[in-house]
């Protein structure tokens, strides 16, 4: 028997994310809607239709800005529980916020991405660094932790009314079940040496079970670990 873990969300990181997230939605809502005007008022005008392509793509940047951060706000609420805990590991399985416990015999694969090197690098861009600043103060992790789970509808159905059901995603049926997917971006919602060590944590309890885990620092090396486990058309290696 190993103990129980337990992570706790860490509030002023979930804090600040919600203000930076709500910012960014109402200031994307905003610009949208001046340019919506701006377009309508071109086209009534006849004016330059370049001025109208760049407001037409400025509003469908708008658009996907607000639609990432409403995805991103549902990713934080499937760790931020009322007690204060993102996720514990036992003997029985892995429980996330208020979510179900998902049973070790459910687990197919734990995954870690450290996205940590790509979004330094990206900081330090011009002009795409700011976004990439404002996109982290937001809560877009960089500690990337999945599990792959074999009946996704199953996990689905058992999470009810809790928080969390829209982030499984189903994918292809194996062994009369289909697969899920159930993302946690680690960093978003706790400490930076917590979000390690659970990453870790995760990682060690699944290998004590046989569960093939691995932890990668690029992302297309991380899907050609993880998708053939998911998806029965992703080319796999020839021998």
């Amino acid at each position: 028997m190993h103990p129980t873990y337990r992570a706790p969300v860490d509030r002023a990181r979930v804090e600040r994310a919600r203000r930076w997230n709500t910012g960014i939605i109402v200031a994307s809502a905003v610009l949208g809607a001046a340019l919506v005007v701006g377009v309508v008022t071109t086209l009534l005008e006849g004016m330059w239709w370049v001025v109208t392509v760049l407001a037409v793509i400025g509003v469908a940047a708008c658009v996907v800005s607000v639609v990432v951060a409403v995805q991103r706000g549902r990713a934080h609420r499937l760790l931020v529980a009322a007690d204060g805990i993102a996720f514990e590991v036992t003997d029985a399985g892995v429980r996330m916020g208020g979510a179900p416990l998902i049973p070790w015999t459910e687990v197919v694969f734990v995954g870690v991405l450290d996205d940590r090197g790509r979004s330094d690098r990206l900081r330090s861009i011009p002009v795409w660094g700011a976004f990439a600043v404002a996109a982290l103060h937001a809560g877009s992790g960089t500690l990337l932790c999945e599990l792959g789970v074999r009946d996704g509808v199953a996990l689905k159905r058992a999470f009810g009314t809790a928080p969390g059901a829209e982030r499984v995603s189903l994918w292809d049926e194996h062994d009369g079940a289909r697969r899920g997917l159930i993302p946690m971006l680690l960093d978003a919602v706790l400490d930076d040496g917590t979000a390690q060590q659970s990453a870790q944590v995760l990682m060690d309890a699944a290998a004590r079970r046989g569960i093939p885990t691995a932890r990668f620092t690029g992302v297309f090396d991380y899907f050609d670990w993880k998708n053939p486990m998911l998806d029965r058309k992703w080319p796999t290696p020839k021998a």
